[in-house]
């Protein structure tokens, strides 16, 4: 692929997303000769009609994707709980197993049955993350070496595979023990699971914006984001009350339909967006490929480069990753990505917000969801709110570094207390404010990321961002690791002790507190 190239002199430097890695020995070694592009590699510009099309295509894809993402996990708790309860009194009271149908839902409170639902699905939850991150590095170098498109393609097989695995280990409950739906996990191994294909269609969106725009897409895509996962949450919730099944088939029917519809898109990794360079005031190029371009200008690719260079491009690897990737042991970043990964951590405990609600206060887990995915809404007003209101006129004073250092800390005290009044209350009345509180810190990733983005340079913010991915993704399967053996503790110790997974994670949310105290910006 011939790539165009901007002088420096115009004062357009590539940005460490769309650097390509080896620019600088790129520079240094001269153009054997260029041949013309090949159409399945070269640079394109997509028409501003077509641009935002495409955009608002990626984001019904991902809605579709997240609203059948967000229906499936409440019903499949409660067809668990079904399995669970049924075998635990046809193995100790089968006086309790109605002639037809199923235990009634009151009686599957117990501990022992809770105990093993916990087990089940937080060991699940735990190894579809631990498959999801170590695809994740080898699948996300392929959408940047094939192509996106090619790439999220690729993950269809691995849903389907899941979902046949899944929905027959439940359907046929007295052939399979539930416990075999841990095999499901096998399946992100095709494709590389959610994690591949949310990051795919985030990219596809950045792939067809500019750096003015993308910070604003970003945010209207995340409320857009919550509201949908609000909507699927109730209604799943609702369809809850009829048959679990329902809403279970619906969330992977939807999930399936938002993939399926990835095959009519168009490739997005050459293609390139117009802007305005700021010195000059004449339309240039911005390519995810690469290269920020004209149109006179080029250089050759690295396929060009003599064979006895090869040589020079390792050790200009290795210069450019010390050079670069050195910017990660400032203190305060490395404060800040201990407060990314504890804080993902911590949240390991929203997982098992509806199941502690029924368990706790005796409500049907169709009630419980439908209380969690209100908590899903009230995160809403913070971002729409909230934080822009206390950003702008009440910590206009500070800095722009200042003003996130802030937020991030009174997020973090949300987080830390509420979530402590979460496991602490004794009755509903007392739980509804403090999830309320505990959604008023729903912002410290968005903030905290803002932060950390400040820190550093503009050319090193991809691979900032690369190692905020894997910190969380640590964090989080750590937590669905953690979480399950608390959550299972607190059970068996019974009472109060059953919120002793969120009193937890209040201690955690307290730790990244004190490093976000002693941060100074």
């Amino acid at each position: 692929m011939v790539a165009q190239y901007v002088p420096p002199e115009d004062d357009y430097r590539l940005s460490g997303e769309d650097a390509p890695f080896l620019l600088e020995d790129l520079r240094s070694e001269p153009a054997p000769g260029d041949g013309p592009p090949d159409d399945s590699s070269s640079d394109t510009v997509l028409p501003e009609k077509s641009r935002r099309w495409l955009v608002i295509a990626v984001v019904a894809i991902m809605l579709t994707f997240e609203i059948g993402g967000q229906m499936i996990p409440g019903p499949m708790v409660r067809i668990i709980e079904t399995i669970v309860c049924d075998d635990y009194w046809r193995a100790h009271d089968a006086s309790r197993l109605p002639a037809s149908g199923h235990v009634a839902e009151q009686q599957c409170k117990i501990e022992e049955v809770q105990a093993e639902v916990t087990t089940i699905k937080g060991y699940s939850d735990f190894l579809e993350g631990l498959l999801c991150v170590l695809c994740a590095i080898p699948y996300g170098l392929l959408a940047d070496r094939y192509g996106r498109r090619r790439a999220i393609r690729l993950t269809i097989p691995g849903f389907v595979l899941n979902a046949i695995i899944t929905n027959s280990v439940l359907w046929f409950s007295d052939i399979f023990p539930p416990r075999a739906i841990w095999l499901a996990s096998l399946s992100w191994t095709i494709g590389g699971g959610p994690t591949i294909v949310m990051a795919l269609i985030w990219t596809m969106l950045a792939d067809h914006t500019t750096d003015s725009t993308r910070a604003i897409l970003f945010f209207r895509v995340g409320v857009v984001s919550e509201i949908a996962t609000f909507l699927a949450g109730a209604i799943s919730a609702q369809l809850m009350t009829v048959n679990p099944w329902i809403p279970m088939m619906a969330g992977c029917g939807f999930v399936t339909i938002g993939l399926s519809c990835a095959f009519f898109l168009p490739e997005t990794l050459n293609h390139c967006v117009k802007r305005k360079s700021p010195m000059h005031g004449v339309d240039q190029v911005s390519c995810m490929g690469g290269l920020n371009v004209d149109e006179e200008s080029s250089y050759s690719s690295a396929k060009a480069l003599p064979k006895q260079s090869r040589h020079r491009l390792i050790w200009g690897k290795i210069r450019r990753f010390l050079k670069h990737d050195i910017f990660i042991f400032d203190h305060r970043i490395l404060l800040l990505l201990f407060g990314f990964a504890v804080s993902e951590l911590a949240r390991g405990s929203s997982g098992f917000l509806a199941q502690y609600i029924s368990t706790r206060f005796s409500w049907t887990l169709a009630r419980a969801n439908l209380l969690k995915s209100f908590h899903t809404a009230a995160t809403i007003p913070v971002f729409l709110f909230l934080l822009p209101y206390l950003a702008k006129h009440v910590l206009h004073y500070l800095s722009l570094r200042g003003r996130d250092l802030y937020l991030a800390r009174m997020s973090i005290i949300c987080l830390a207390v509420g979530s402590l009044g979460v496991g602490l209350a004794p009755h509903i009345v007392f739980l509804v404010p403090s999830l309320c509180l505990h959604a008023a810190g729903g912002g410290l990733p968005l903030v905290a990321r803002s932060l950390a983005t400040a820190l550093v340079e503009r050319d090193k913010t991809a691979r900032l961002y690369s190692t905020v991915e894997i910190f969380q993704s640590v964090g989080s399967v750590l937590g669905s690791l953690c979480f399950t053996n608390v959550f299972t503790l607190g059970l068996k110790l019974s009472g109060a002790w059953i919120g002793l997974v969120w009193i937890m994670s209040s201690l955690l949310f307290a730790l990244v507190g004190i490093a976000l105290m002693v941060l100074r910006v």
